[in-house]
């Protein structure tokens, strides 16, 4: 059976324009066609190897949606703080 490929560019892509959706979309996509390769996939007569590979490869690509997503937040958050900052500076001055 083929192992499906990970669509890592475009995971990363996503994750530079900040498609959120889209990112967990294409990793959503890849597992769909992950479950559906194994369940036709003798693994007592293939290498578990590569499948093991595959599924380290995801896990750390979600990790990385993970990352960039809560670093998104974070940077947001602060600019939302620093906006308030800049108003209260205003009214205080104004």
């Amino acid at each position: 059976m083929t192992i499906p490929v990970l669509p890592t560019a475009q995971v990363r892509a996503a994750i530079e324009s900040d498609d959120w959706a889209h990112a967990t979309e294409l990793l959503a996509e890849h597992q769909r066609a992950l479950v559906s390769a194994l369940a036709k996939t003798d693994l007592a007569r293939e290498s578990i190897a590569p499948w093991r590979e595959l599924l380290l490869e995801q896990h750390a690509l979600q990790d990385e949606v993970r990352l960039a997503r809560d670093q998104a937040a974070q940077a947001l958050e602060k600019l939302g703080r620093d906006h308030r900052g800049a108003r209260a500076w205003q009214q205080a001055l104004g």
